[in-house]
This record gives structure tokens, C-alpha cells and sequence, in this order.
């Protein structure tokens, strides 16, 4: 045994020991206390001002915002959220209240092999483990399922779909999370395929043939890597098409399965055994009759196009304004487009052919300019990013960054960039290393030992607004929290005011959290001695400086965030404040990372525009 002496012993014991970890059980008596604690504090600074701005902010949400849509037969089944969150039918220009049941409509999916059932998923207070209402568009409900389910079809009254197991383990064996496809017969769900297959922390998607009997399946570890498969949905047997250090996209089947490799040198469409080479990043693609849909990455923005699947001849449709495609669906020979900007808040497009039809949009926000930026990083790279505002002084520049997953921060409608605009501020965002605006390669300068980068990126960007004489927030959420809580702690002059939310701040214990093992091939693994020594150096809660000032920061997370432990949150802000800085934390009772009503969003977003206004200097509450 080799003898590193009680100096050695006692420097790794410190390294490994967490003196806060008893705030991951949130049962615990002691972390209800340093809640409540918290919660108090930010409710007596702030909750004056923050219930003006919520009155305020509920005539925005009174205009609600499409955030999932999909093709039935003769139809568009969309969810609307904004102060009663409804699944609703659009049928000849007219809408149709589809009821499917309790909690907060998320998503909305066709069930394969129907053309007028859909998968309802809906989330408790926010959390990623809900339930699904099977219904068909004219309100029958035909089944209630829990847990995390997609990819659904059904066959001879049958009906598969994907379970993810993220807390117990599937009854064929394998650790967690994981996924399986299953089958739901006579009542009772059973195990078709995964076993042996896929692996704890690898997740997959389906498309299904077209006699439902196969499924070409992709199994995912990581945002970088993956394998595919052809599978009989009746016999489990299996065939390997392929995989390497690559993602893929399902698009669908045509006569053939079509997918799309997003390799680092480039991307590819395989339609069965031909291969077409892409100059651009594909954000997504979708199959229905002969055609494929691709949207591409322009400078961040959505470029669409629709090719014949036999000539591979296309026609760009939809020019003009930046636009995000936040989802497509294709079903008997044509597309649905679910669309957003900077300025629109939704659209919902039915493309025939060639030609594009709008069945449906949300409000225009009024008189904001958007504009290109490039900002040369740290080490020569130039970095896209949007600035969007409505001219004039501006009170401060809200810069919101991500940079990971392959993530692309393209233009979005969201209420807090619509008030913060007409509040005075311009909204910056920041295409930084870590997403995928330039695609695979661009993701990989920001992931594992080059994550470091993503921080640098957004730091640029907050330099180039300082040197502006400009007051900068930043701000961001979830892997962008990280982004923006490595920011502060390395360079806390660079930021006024920081908003961290829902954020990944412990980057030694990630993995051990809720689903955190899906990330390892992101961020790395910290059992990795190798790699637990440069996820050390950025993590933030382990790098809150004893030097220097962090600028005010509000970090806010949700009880019922099972996806990103509330833990990594409240350990951040409680170790902050024992180091004395200006560290804030509100926690949600009643939200979750996939959000929450309409009136708990906008509280929340309350606090979030009361603290940056009050620690901007901008106190009266009437202006």
C-alpha cells in the first residue's frame, strides 16, 4: 500500500468532502428551514415591487403562446399556455377545446398508426414524470398513463410506445435512467425491446415503418453519440445499421428510413442506401409521403426547405424575418411548422407541395429591431450572437447565454424577453461554444475538457457590452445556469446582476442527482480522476471566490425540478452567503424544469425583473 501520509489523507478527504450535502435530501427539517429562510429574505427586499410587475405581467400572459403542435387527419391538436393552459383542435380556422385531464399540458404527439389519437403529456407542477392521456380529437379518452413516455403508436388496438425508467429500474434488468419500448395489451405493459441494447444513461427514439411492424430505433449516449438499429416490434429480433461518435435525427420512413448523421466534419441524409452531404447544420427533419422537410441552421436562424425523396430536388419555402422551427411533423403528404421569433409569438404553418398556409398565430411584439452580432473570443474564434431592442437608451443589456447539447439559442418568443423590451432593456444572446449553431464541431468546443470555452465565449460578450458603458445581466437557465454561475465566479466584475435558474452548479455530484448520469458524456465523468480535476476547476459551487465580490445574483429553482436537483441551487446560494455575498435564492413550491401555470411563471418571473430593476437602481415601482 502506498504510504501518502496524514498530510495527503487528510488534503484528499477535503477534496471529496461536501459540508452541505445533507441540502440533496429535501425532506430534511434543516433544508425546509434554510428555504423558508431564503424565501422570507427575497419576499421582504423584493416582493413589494415584484407585485407590481406581476400585475403587470399577467396582461401578457392573457395572450396565450403555442408550445407544442401536431398533424391529426383533417386538423392541428396544439397546446396554448398562458393563463389557462388548454389542448386545443384547429379545424377550419376554428378551435376546439379537446379536455384530456389533469395537470399542466406540456406536449401533444399523434399516436402512430391513427390519424385522429394523440398523446397528451401532461406535468404535476412542472416535474418531467407526469402522465400521458391517450384521447382522440373529439374528447374520448382511451387510456391514462404514468412516468416518462413518448414515441407512441399503436397496431391491431395495441399500443407501444417508450418508457424511460429513471428511478426504478426496467423489470428486465439494467441500470438508470434508461429506456425501453414497450407495449401496453389487455392492461398490461410489457417489455418488447432494450434489453441488452441500452445501457443506464443512454436514452432512444423511434420512428416507425410504415406497417407498424418495424421501428428503426437510435439509441443516444450523450448529445455525440449514438447507434441504430432496425427492430421487429412483434419477434424483438435486431438488426445493427450502424453507429460511431456521431448523433443522428430520425426523420421517418418514405418507401426507405430516412435519418440525418451530425457528424463533426459535416452533416449527412440517408435515405436507405444513398447518402447526401449538407454545407449547413440540420436542426430537424421530417418524412411524410415523398417528401422531406429539413430545417437548417443559417447564422442561427431556421432555414426550411422540402426535397423529393427520389431526385433529392428541393424549394426553399418560408424567406424573409429570423425564425426558430421549434418542431415539425409530417403525416399523409404534409408538414406542420411550429414557428417562433424574436418579434412573433407563434405561428402554426401547414405546408402542401410547396406552398405554405398559416392557420393560426400569436401577437407581434412592436417596433423591436433585431440586429447580427460578432464577437471575437478569447482565442480568435468570431461568436453570432442577436441584439434586440426598440432603439433609444437602453436601461441595461440582458445577456442570455446556454452553450451546451448542442443546444442552438436560436430567435424565440418568450414573456420575459417581450416585457424586459418594453421595460427598456435589450436583449443580447449569445450563439456560444457548447450548442449547436455550427454544428457538431461547434458543440464539441464547448463539451468535456473543452467546456471551458463556453464560459469564455459568454464572458466576451459581457465584455464587449462593459466596454460599451453598458450594465449587463446576465442571465440563464438550467446548463445555461452553469454557463452563467462560472461566469461570476471567474470573472465576477464582468456581470451588474446575474439570474441563475434551475441551474447544473455542482459538478462533482452531478451525476449522482435525478437523472445527472445522462450528462456524464457531456461534461464528463467525475469518478474519472483525470476528468474530476477539470470539472473542479470550473465547478461553481466548488469555486466561489473568498477574494472577491460576486455582482448580486438570484438563483431560483422548483421543488418539483426532477430533472436538475434543487439541490445544486440552494448548496450554491447558502456556501455563497457564508462567504458573504450578495447571493439570493427563491424556491418554487409549485414548479418544476418543465415550468408551471401560467400564474406561477409569471410570480416567478416577478422576482426575477424586481431583483434585476432593484440592484440596477431602478427602485420606483410606478415607472
Amino acid at each position: 500500500m502506498v504510504n501518502i501520509g496524514i498530510l495527503g489523507l487528510v488534503a484528499m478527504l477535503a477534496k471529496d468532502f461536501d459540508p452541505l450535502i445533507c441540502y440533496e435530501d429535501l425532506s430534511g427539517e434543516g433544508v425546509r428551514g434554510v428555504i423558508e429562510f431564503f424565501n422570507r429574505e427575497v419576499e421582504g427586499l423584493f416582493g413589494e415591487l415584484a407585485r407590481v410587475h406581476y400585475e403587470r405581467l399577467s396582461r401578457y400572459f392573457e395572450n396565450p403562446r403555442v408550445t407544442s403542435a401536431t398533424l391529426v387527419r383533417d386538423a392541428v391538436v396544439a397546446v396554448y399556455r398562458g393563463l389557462r393552459d388548454e389542448v386545443v383542435v384547429v379545424r377550419d380556422g376554428v378551435k376546439t377545446l379537446l379536455d384530456s385531464g389533469e395537470g399542466v399540458p406540456v406536449l401533444v404527439r399523434r399516436v402512430e398508426g391513427s390519424g385522429d389519437l394523440v398523446a397528451v403529456h401532461r406535468s404535476i407542477a412542472g416535474s418531467d414524470e407526469g402522465r400521458v392521456y391517450i384521447v382522440n380529437v373529439s374528447g374520448k379518452l382511451l387510456n391514462v398513463l404514468e412516468g416518462v413516455l413518448h414515441d407512441f403508436m399503436v397496431r391491431d388496438g395495441v399500443l407501444y410506445y417508450v418508457r424511460s425508467y429513471t428511478r426504478i429500474k426496467p423489470p428486465d434488468g439494467g441500470d438508470t435512467p434508461t429506456d425501453r419500448i414497450v407495449k401496453l395489451d389487455g392492461g398490461e405493459e410489457k417489455v418488447v425491446w432494450g434489453e441488452g441494447f441500452v445501457g443506464g444513461g443512454e436514452y432512444i427514439d423511434v420512428a416507425y415503418s410504415p406497417d407498424l411492424r418495424r421501428a428503426l430505433v437510435a439509441v443516444h449516449r450523450g448529445w455525440s453519440r449514438s447507434r441504430l438499429y432496425i427492430v421487429d416490434l412483434d419477434t424483438g429480433s435486431t438488426e445493427f445499421l450502424e453507429g460511431g461518435d456521431y448523433s443522428v435525427i430520425l426523420a421517418g420512413w418514405g418507401r426507405d428510413y430516412v435519418y440525418v448523421r451530425k457528424k463533426v466534419e459535416g452533416m449527412e441524409v440517408v435515405v436507405g442506401s444513398r447518402v447526401y452531404k449538407f454545407e449547413r447544420p440540420i436542426h430537424d427533419a421530417v418524412v411524410s409521403g415523398d417528401k422531406l422537410l429539413l430545417v437548417e441552421n443559417v447564422s442561427a436562424s431556421h432555414r426550411v426547405r422540402v426535397y423529393d425523396l427520389e431526385s433529392m430536388e428541393f424549394k426553399e419555402i418560408l424567406g424573409g424575418e429570423r425564425f426558430t422551427v421549434l418542431s415539425v411533423d409530417g403525416f399523409n403528404g404534409r408538414f406542420l411548422l411550429h414557428r417562433t421569433s424574436f418579434t412573433k409569438q407563434y405561428s402554426l404553418d401547414i405546408v402542401e407541395g410547396y406552398s405554405v398556409r398559416t392557420v393560426d398565430e400569436g401577437v407581434t411584439v412592436k417596433d423591436a429591431v433585431t440586429i447580427d452580432l460578432w464577437v471575437e473570443g478569447h482565442d480568435g474564434v468570431k461568436i453570432h450572437g442577436f441584439l434586440v431592442s426598440k432603439g433609444g437608451n437602453v436601461k441595461g443589456v440582458v445577456l442570455y447565454g446556454y452553450g451546451g447539447f448542442a443546444q442552438s439559442q436560436t430567435p424565440k418568443y418568450m414573456f420575459t424577453y417581450h416585457y424586459l423590451l418594453d421595460l427598456g432593456y435589450a436583449i443580447a444572446i449569445a450563439n456560444i461554444r457548447g450548442g449547436g449553431e455550427e454544428g457538431e464541431w461547434w458543440h464539441r468546443a464547448g463539451m468535456l475538457k473543452n467546456k471551458e470555452n463556453t464560459f469564455k465565449d459568454f464572458a466576451s460578450f459581457a465584455r464587449f457590452f462593459k466596454n460599451l458603458g453598458l450594465k449587463v445581466v446576465g442571465f440563464g437557465t438550467s446548463n445555461g445556469g452553469l454557463t452563467v454561475g462560472a461566469v461570476i465566479t471567474k470573472w465576477p466584475e464582468l456581470l451588474d446582476v446575474a439570474i441563475i435558474g434551475y441551474p447544473v452548479l455542482d459538478m462533482l455530484r452531478y451525476h449522482k442527482l435525478y437523472v445527472g448520469k445522462y450528462w456524464v458524456p457531456e461534461y464528463g465523468d467525475p469518478e474519472d480522476p483525470e476528468m474530476r480535476e477539470y470539472l473542479l476547476g470550473y465547478s461553481p459551487y466548488h469555486n466561489i471566490p473568498r477574494d472577491r465580490r460576486l455582482p448580486p445574483t438570484l438563483v431560483y429553482t422548483g421543488l418539483h425540478d426532477d430533472r436538475v436537483h434543487p439541490a445544486h441551487a440552494i448548496k450554491f446560494a447558502v456556501k455563497a452567503r457564508l462567504l458573504g455575498h450578495p447571493v439570493y435564492l427563491r424556491v418554487e413550491s409549485r414548479s418544476g424544469h418543465q415550468g408551471a401555470q401560467a400564474q406561477v411563471a409569471a410570480l416567478e418571473l416577478a422576482y426575477i425583473i424586481a431583483f434585476i430593476e432593484k440592484m440596477l437602481g431602478y427602485h420606483d415601482a410606478k415607472s
